[in-house]
């Protein structure tokens, strides 16, 4: 009987949060529990014994708007959901936050040259999806100290595309690029009308997942697409490791379900701006903010 109730729960209580506009069932993990905890939470994969995340299907909306802190990150952590997305024949675009010219000196280029040497392979990706050419911001300084100045760039691409969901990196994420692109995002949110739902996606760790996209139908795509990057998969094979995560996530639909899978952190904005908020304003009393 207790094996029939655990199962109930694990399939009902999923079921009732997909129903709603509200799908942050562990709230409190990211505003009440202490950072270091939620993201050691996170790195050891603990949340799905707690809930399972609730299969979606595109399309994201009329307009999904994918924000990346680097030319590759889209691909990594929701190409697939992109490809679905067009797939359907809704629109999506790309932003790229950060100039991504920081890695090159490994590559015997000047900084000049890495950037446009990654703009031109995001513009390969982008036009090899049928997608308009990405928007680039080129901040070369992405941290705490410029999160105003990147928010106010990032709410002007919103008040022009107005998308009905935002993808940005998982707010746990621990590269400092991607956990300054999403304080602006929040930033900017608080500025913007309208309620588009953000999804937290997946790139140098794992998310609080509680929806999950099947992507087996483009996954070919989505490899051939991220191996575009040249200049980033010469040095870290990310087609072989984004591919073995989206295996990985399959273990949520069952043995008999999808084989590869991508999965999100969805929260509405009103509440990824207060959670946001109150991670930034734990970090400062913690004297943890980036120097």
């Amino acid at each position: 009987m207790r094996k029939y109730l655990k199962k109930a729960y694990h399939t009902i209580v999923p079921f009732l949060y997909a129903r709603t506009n509200y799908k942050l069932f562990l709230r409190t993990t990211l505003q009440d529990v202490d950072e270091s905890v939620s993201r050691l939470l996170c790195a050891i994969d603990a949340f799905p014994a707690v809930i399972n995340p609730v299969p979606i299907r595109a399309p994201f909306g009329k307009r999904m708007l994918v924000i990346a802190p680097h030319q590759d990150d889209e691909m990594i952590g929701c190409g697939g959901a992109l490809l679905l997305q067009k797939k359907c024949g809704a629109t999506a675009r790309v932003l790229f936050v950060q100039d991504g010219g920081d890695e090159h000196s490994q590559n015997g280029l000047c900084r000049e040259a890495m950037v446009r040497l990654r703009e031109e392979e995001s513009r390969r990706v982008a036009a090899a999806m049928g997608l308009p050419e990405p928007r680039f911001l080129r901040h070369q300084d992405l941290s705490e100290r410029t999160v105003t100045t990147v928010a106010q760039d990032i709410r002007d691409a919103i008040e022009e595309y107005v998308p009905d969901s935002l993808f940005v990196p998982f707010l746990l994420d621990y590269n400092v690029h991607h956990q300054a692109t999403t304080f602006a995002l929040a930033e900017a949110l608080r500025d913007v009308s309208g309620n588009p739902k953000i999804y937290g996606y997946e790139v140098w760790g794992l998310c609080i997942p509680n929806v999950i996209v099947a992507i087996d139908e483009v996954i070919e795509k989505k490899k051939s697409l991220l191996a575009l990057y040249e200049s980033q998969v010469r040095w870290t094979d990310y087609v072989h490791c984004t591919t073995g995560l989206n295996m990985y996530h399959s273990r949520t639909f069952g043995a008999d379900g999808p084989k590869f899978a991508e999965r999100f952190f969805e929260i509405p904005k009103k509440e990824f701006v207060e959670v946001v908020y109150a991670m930034r304003e734990k970090r400062v009393q913690a004297n943890i903010v980036e120097e």
